[in-house]
């Protein structure tokens, strides 16, 4: 590994091998046969960190086909033995939590203290899959056909395609590959450009775990050849299921492709995720759930609050204590290595400047900005600082796209009906929140939002053993809790007659 990975941040790896620039394929370390690489960027100042390989398609062809060899393997490897493997690699990646939170700080720009937090996060769902690994049940069905009988079987599907996101390198990585693995498929594994050094970690912890060779791939290649590469993963008939998380306009093109072979997919998208504080909520309460809906990670989650609506009555209140609790806790810091640090830059220059389109775009239109609200470079090129936008209105641009940064912009309201009809007012419908101290107001709303997952009286709505899923065209299929196994198998039914 070439020594510039090192040479600038202050961390000492426990473990210097977790840190390499090669892909993973079929049991084997390789570089791009056609030597092409493309950089990663360190977030706090944009410099060159690794070149990593970009690999071809004829290179993904051939990681898809070893993929395919091996599931012919491992799809009869008994469930106990696959949940052995996967608790082998789980405390591995437990022992080594450290490094992979620095290889998220050094290729996302997250203070460690958050990076810490994040790997636990993975850690969990790992460990959920592992145990859920043996109950992958079948069913006996009553047969009205006199001498036969109706069972049911549930047989893993094959190669998955996973394509994992930047913004949690880790965790996204057992959501997806923790599942598919425990179901007994085999997985290739596509990391976003900007975050691959913990997916190749991750791969060098599963060849530790014993796993057997192809079961597990991890391909890289750049921003400019991943259209190219997603479409060999969608046309391949070699590949059974595609998993994706990222934008709602690149997971339509996926969705698209993969219809041309109806090719199962999983779709996690974006989100515009409604946060409604209602006249009679525990204000405190409802400020620090805002604060870490939208301020984690530097607002830059899927289910962060995007719109948010408080009532009229309580709005210059809220609003006041908001910038007072923001200033209270969150604490950039010249260092994302400061143990005290938990709020960093953005990933890159382009989040920074969709972040300070949609605060202009608010402000021309007669909101004002009360913390916040232009870009520093105090902290660095990517940094923006936690703002917060009154006098905001639903016809504004933030609440047309998902702003994906740590922008609160706040909306009045009146009326629970008018709410509601707000909030539900979007294409997408992944996450919303609401705070009442009113239980029949709780339901009614909970119930009343087009979302797939409601915070009520809380500001995160994620954890393993929950469904996480979006309605709309905030994706498909469900990712998490019991659930997600069934995603990544094919049921049989079986009649048996002569009885």
């Amino acid at each position: 590994m070439e020594s510039i990975l090192l040479k600038h941040f202050e961390y000492t790896f426990e473990d210097p091998s977790l840190v390499d620039n090669r892909c993973f394929v079929n049991g084997q370390w390789i570089t791009a046969a056609s030597k092409k690489s493309f950089p990663v960027h360190d977030p706090v100042d944009d410099a060159v960190v690794c070149l990593v390989p970009d690999l071809s398609v004829a290179e993904v062809r051939d990681t898809i086909k070893a993929a395919e060899d091996a599931f012919q393997i491992f799809r009869k490897v008994p469930h106990r033995d696959r949940r052995f493997m996967l608790r082998r690699w789980g405390d591995l990646i437990k022992a080594a939590r450290n490094d992979l939170a620095a290889l998220c700080t050094i290729e996302l720009g997250k203070p460690f203290s958050e990076s810490l937090g994040t790997v636990a996060y993975g850690i969990d769902y790992l460990d959920w899959f592992e145990s859920e690994c043996e109950r992958i049940y079948g069913e006996t069905i009553p047969a009205y056909r006199r001498g036969t009988r109706i069972m049911t079987v549930r047989e893993p599907q094959g190669v998955v395609a996973a394509i994992t996101p930047w913004n949690s390198p880790v965790a996204m990585i057992t959501r997806k590959a923790g599942a598919a693995i425990a179901a007994g498929n085999t997985v290739v594994l596509k990391p976003a450009p900007e975050t691959p050094l913990c997916a190749i970690a991750m791969a060098k912890l599963f060849e530790r775990a014993g796993f057997p060779a192809g079961v597990l791939s991890v391909i890289t290649c750049s921003p400019e050849s991943t259209p190219i590469i997603g479409e060999e993963l969608c046309n391949n008939k070699l590949v059974k299921h595609l998993s994706f998380t990222g934008s709602t306009a690149v997971g339509k093109i996926l969705n698209t492709q993969c219809a041309r072979h109806i090719k199962k997919t999983s779709l996690e998208l974006g989100g515009n995720a409604p946060f409604i504080v209602f006249e009679d909520a525990n204000i405190d309460s409802a400020v620090d759930g805002m604060i870490l809906s939208k301020f984690r990670s530097s607002g830059q989650t899927c289910v962060c609050a995007n719109r948010i609506f408080i009532h009229e009555k309580i709005y210059d209140e809220f609003a006041n204590r908001l910038k007072t609790r923001v200033a209270e806790t969150i604490r950039p810091s010249a260092s994302v290595w400061d143990p005290k640090s938990n709020f960093g830059p953005l990933y890159a220059g382009k989040g920074v400047e969709k972040v300070q389109r949609h605060v202009d775009d608010a402000v021309s239109r007669g909101a004002k900005v009360i913390l916040g609200g232009k870009a520093e470079d105090s902290y660095g090129p990517n940094f923006y600082p936690p703002t917060i936008i009154t006098g905001s209105k639903s016809d504004m641009l933030f609440c047309q796209e998902e702003t994906f940064g740590p922008v609160a912009c706040l909306i009045p309201f009146s009326t629970q009906e008018e709410v509601i009809s707000m909030a539900n007012d979007t294409d997408v419908g992944l996450a919303g929140y609401l705070f009442t101290e009113n239980i029949n107001t709780l339901w009614d709303v909970a119930e009343a939002l087009q979302v797939g997952m409601v915070g009520c009286r809380v500001g995160l709505v994620s954890a393993c053993e929950q469904p996480f899923s979006g309605v709309k065209e905030s994706g498909l299929g469900i990712e998490g809790s019991s659930h997600a196994l069934k995603e990544y198998t094919n049921i049989k039914s079986i009649t048996l007659g002569g009885l």
